[in-house]
Formats: C-alpha cells, sequence, structure tokens
C-alpha cells in the first residue's frame, strides 16, 4: 500500500464565491469545478472545496507559508475573507497570522 496523495478539504457555503477566494486571495489554480465538489491547488497542495449550505465556518488546519505578510493580509481581505489577529511572532522569528476565508474557515497565514 502506498499513499497517493495528501489534500485538505473545506466544506464552503457558497462554491463561486470560495473558487474566488482562494483564486484571488492566493493564485489558486482549478483543475475540477463542478457545484458540490471543486479541486483547486495552491503551492502544490490541493485543496478541495465541498458545498455544504449549511456551514458556518470552522478552523481549519490550514496554514499557508508566504513570502510578504502584509500583502497576503491585503490578498485575504480583498478576495473578501478578514483577518481574524496578528502577525505576531509566536516564537523567535515565527510570525503567523490568524485569517478567515469568505466562508468563515480560519486559517494560519507564516511569514517564510
Amino acid at each position: 500500500m502506498r499513499v497517493l496523495e495528501t489534500f485538505v478539504s473545506l466544506d464552503v457555503a457558497d462554491m463561486a464565491r470560495a473558487t474566488r477566494f482562494y483564486t484571488g486571495a492566493f493564485g489558486a489554480s482549478v483543475s475540477f469545478a463542478s457545484p458540490a465538489w471543486s479541486s483547486l491547488h495552491v503551492a502544490g497542495v490541493r485543496v478541495g472545496l465541498h458545498h455544504n449550505p449549511h456551514h458556518r465556518g470552522v478552523r481549519a488546519g490550514l496554514h499557508l507559508v508566504v513570502d510578504d505578510m502584509a500583502a497576503a493580509l491585503a490578498a485575504v481581505e480583498h478576495a473578501g475573507g478578514r483577518i481574524v489577529s496578528g502577525p505576531g511572532e509566536v516564537a523567535p522569528g515565527v510570525v503567523v497570522a490568524e485569517v478567515a476565508d469568505s466562508e468563515g474557515n480560519g486559517f494560519a497565514l507564516r511569514r517564510a
């Protein structure tokens, strides 16, 4: 047995809005799109979006390492997300901000 792929899946209430968020904020590419499931790729990792009309957002466990924290935070807000907290230094040299996507899913941005 071999593991062939690892990916993260996020529930979203509005597929089109969520897809616009990830493509707009992080330059995600879309490899498959449907009303029920879409596959996006961010920095070589697949992010699956699963339509759940009752979804209200959760802390997703997703972490994105970015080369420009200020630009990433601006992109999140411009694409319809929000800054939850930070950025702040959580350990020597480790700067993290908590953000939320357009569907309320919380995740972390870490400065490279």
